[in-house]
């Protein structure tokens, strides 16, 4: 017998029921596929990491009907809530902290579900009173970003299809996460390079180093980051701080094992060096960042450098280490407003293209900073000294009217004179004092330069007051003395000449020689020799006596001198030239004239000329002391030697060493 019709309607409403269920199984795990899609489509679509943090916190926790929701980022040691939902702001944990007992969840396994005495929660998540959890590692390929974190407060648990949904939308998490990472590196690195373009772009602008190296150092705090910096700038060779960030004046002991150290260079020399502490580790893309901004301050702190050295060669003259002719303006203007009286003394070398002609340049450097030198040592405390010119120079001496501006204008010239180099050095001296000779700065100058130029035409190593008798005169005539001539023949013959034309003109000056012819005195004794360059080597360096044909060439040299002045327009020298030989007695060369048929100024020259020459070495004897050239000198006075010039040189000679 069949089954019955009350069986067959039985079985009809399981079926029904079972096809139901179906229906409601497939209609809702279509609808969790779909909703699955919709939040796989909504994380895609995320470039910003807080946005897709905070978006798969709330989609996860309503497509797996779970009360919190949370997403943890870093190692599982280290690791902070960045997204969440169900949890109120205040009960999340600030910082990092630990998570224990989750080493199980791998990329072969990433997600572990389970009731929540069974399975580890975080103890600040307790009050929540989580029953059941299910947590999904946040893996890239074999790297774990984070961890996620559902919990459901209800009887119904996780189940074993919830298992593989979550493990692919933790992957789909893990994907937007590193994609809004990676858009917020390249973000970072577009705003961080902004700045840096901001920070060259206000490096590039300064000039002045504290300015520069105080940017460089908040730049290395702020941008890298370090706890704290130093730079310090290399000036002449000593390292010195230039700025901090970070750390005050009192740090000055830098312990290696807290501050790295990079060395500022540009175009291969150290211009400084860079303290920090907390540098990050080499390799990293902030240790790239810190080298990077290291280059950037090299060159900034180089072109400082380089700019306030400019700015002190322009006050201060490098070759002498005075102040410069900028700086004398200024201090010039300065004493003028004040009121109160000072001087000006210009000073100028005699003779400087001489020097640099004969000798070269080098010369001519270090003779002007030998009376550089001279003339610090020789002035008071708060007297100022510039170098304004080529070989000029200028003293402002504060208080000092003329009559007192002058002894400190002779000490200023005698110091000069005591310079010891390959040819002696001289300078000449005008002396100009507010108010007396002007009330301004200009006119104070044009006194001082005429009072310099009466110098000069008055022979020279001399100084002059502004308004004197002595600065009257017609303007001196320039003549290029042509010394290089001997002086390619016989360097020591000029250095010989030199010393007898300074010897000469002051003898002159104490015979009371006016100074027109003191000017032409010095030309004739510089030249005196001149006419040797007709005599054959072979005789001038002779070691023993001259035979009689050869001293007879020797007596040449006089004449031959005078004719060359003459060709050179030189005919009051030529004649002192000419006559520089010839005796008191009559018993020189080359005419034999005696007594006051000799001009004063051979004479004068004579005299010089036998004092200087006795002083050095020759080819056939040795030099004689000083004391010994003067009591040659008095042996033939009267009979070689005019007496009057004679004890003019003496006194002279007496002067100097008292002097010195």
């Amino acid at each position: 017998m069949g089954p019955s019709i009350a069986n067959l309607e039985a079985e009809n409403a399981q079926l029904r029921l079972r096809l139901e269920s179906a229906e409601r199984y497939t209609a809702q795990t279509l609808a969790r596929a779909t909703r699955l899609s919709q939040v796989i489509s909504v994380l895609g679509h995320h470039t910003d990491f807080d946005a897709v943090i905070d978006s798969a916190a709330v989609e996860v926790a309503e497509l797996f009907s779970a009360d919190i929701a949370l997403v943890l980022v870093g190692p599982d040691d280290a690791i902070c809530v960045e997204g969440q939902w169900g949890v109120r702001d205040s009960d999340v944990p600030e910082g990092r902290f630990a998570l224990r007992g989750l080493e199980g969840l791998t990329a072969s396994s990433p997600v572990l579900i389970g009731a929540a005495d069974e399975v580890a929660v975080p103890e600040w998540l307790q009050r929540y009173g989580a029953r059941h959890v299910a947590w999904a590692r946040l893996m890239v390929g074999e790297d774990s970003l984070g961890l996620m974190l559902l919990v459901r407060r209800g009887a119904e648990p996780f189940g074993r299809s919830d298992d593989k949904e979550l493990g692919a939308i933790a992957y789909r998490i893990a994907l937007a996460m590193e994609n809004g990472l990676l858009h917020r590196r390249m973000s970072d690195q577009l705003v961080r390079l902004g700045r840096i373009q901001e920070f060259t772009s206000k490096l590039a602008g300064s000039l002045e180093l504290e300015p520069v190296a105080r940017r460089v150092a908040e730049m290395l705090v702020g941008e890298v980051p370090v706890r704290a910096s130093v730079v310090l700038a290399d000036r002449d060779g000593t390292l010195a701080p230039a700025a901090r960030c970070g750390c005050g004046e009192e740090v000055a002991d830098f312990d290696p094992r807290e501050w790295s150290s990079f060395p500022l260079e540009s175009a291969g020399k150290r211009v400084g060096r860079v303290l920090v502490a907390g540098a990050p580790d080499a390799g990293t893309e902030a240790h790239d960042l810190l080298l990077h901004l290291v280059g950037l301050a090299a060159l900034a702190i180089d072109k400082a450098l380089l700019y306030e050295r400019s700015r002190e060669q322009a006050r201060q003259d490098s070759l002498t280490g005075l102040l410069g002719h900028r700086v004398f303006h200024e201090v010039l203007e300065e004493q003028t407003g004040r009121g109160a009286p000072f001087s000006v003394v210009l000073v100028d070398i005699d003779d400087f293209k001489q020097i640099n002609d004969l000798y070269g340049h080098q010369t001519g450097d270090d003779a002007l900073r030998f009376v550089a030198d001279a003339l610090r040592r020789a002035v008071r405390g708060h007297d100022n000294v510039f170098r304004v010119g080529g070989e000029e120079f200028c003293v402002v001496l504060p208080g000092l009217e003329h009559a007192d501006a002058v002894a400190v204008a002779e000490r200023l010239r005698r110091a000069v004179s005591d310079i010891v180099t390959v040819l002696p050095v001289t300078v000449s001296l005008g002396v100009a004092s507010y108010p007396t000779h002007g009330r301004h700065r200009d006119e104070l100058l044009v006194k001082a330069d005429e009072a310099l130029y009466a110098s000069k035409r008055a022979g020279k190593n001399r100084t002059t007051v502004a308004g004197s008798d002595d600065a009257a005169g017609p303007e001196p005539v320039d003549r290029q003395v042509h010394l290089h001539i001997l002086h390619e023949r016989d360097p020591d013959t000029v250095v010989h000449s030199v010393q007898v034309a300074t010897i000469a003109v002051e003898v002159g000056r104490a015979l009371g020689l006016p100074d027109e012819r003191l000017g032409a005195l010095r030309t004739a004794a510089k030249l005196h020799d001149v006419g040797k360059i007709g005599v054959p080597d072979a005789i001038l360096n002779k070691p023993g006596p001259l035979d009689e044909e050869e001293y007879r060439l020797v007596k040449t040299h006089p004449l031959v001198g005078a004719e060359l002045l003459r060709a050179w327009g030189l005919d009051a020298a030529a004649e002192f030239v000419a006559q520089h030989h010839e005796h008191v007695d009559g018993s020189g060369y080359p005419k034999g004239l005696a007594g006051e048929e000799i001009a004063l100024e051979a004479r004068i020259i004579h005299v010089a000329d036998a004092y200087v020459a006795m002083t050095l070495d020759r080819p056939y004897r040795r030099a004689l002391s000083v004391d010994e050239a003067q009591e040659e000198l008095r042996r033939h006075t009267g009979s070689q030697f005019d007496p009057a010039v004679v004890e003019a040189l003496l006194e002279h000679a007496r002067s100097v060493q008292v002097a010195a």
